[in-house]
């Protein structure tokens, strides 16, 4: 009887590790699939904020192309003294624009690492090509 007392504990100890064993490696097994689900979310979010700054970025390469473009078209008409000042910095306005393409190619296989500094690359290409836009502008009303 002592004996049989004694193999019931150890069944019951056995059993109650057992199912200890098999909760806690369920709530494991949950955790980790919550873990995998917010990583997933994450990197969700990062595509989505990724492809919605290039959209952005593009169309404003866009917008600064046609009025590059329209602004050699009236350098085109102008004199040949306008035309020769105004050629180089045009020139220059157009070398930026094609690196800013270039920095935004890069940036569609950016990842979380880099992407900080692609996009500040590309922020600061954008306000160096308005700035050099303005200026040639205001040199042309004033030339």
């Amino acid at each position: 009887m002592k004996n049989s007392r004694v193999l019931l504990m150890i069944t019951l100890v056995a059993l109650t590790f057992a199912a200890c064993s098999e909760k806690s490696k369920t709530e494991a097994e949950k955790a980790g699939d919550q873990i995998e689900n917010t990583a997933k979310a994450i990197g969700n979010d990062f595509e989505e904020t990724k492809d919605q700054f290039i959209a952005k970025a593009e169309k404003e390469i866009e917008e600064i192309n046609e009025k590059i473009e329209k602004l050699d078209e009236k350098i085109g008409e102008g004199s040949d003294d306008v035309k020769k000042e105004t050629k180089e910095a045009l020139d220059n306005l157009k070398k930026e624009k094609e690196e800013l393409n270039q920095d935004l190619s890069e940036l569609e296989d950016a990842t979380k690492e880099n992407w900080e500094r692609l996009t500040a690359s590309i922020e600061d290409g954008f306000e160096d090509l308005k700035r050099g836009y303005n200026s040639l502008l205001e040199d042309m009303k004033t030339g």
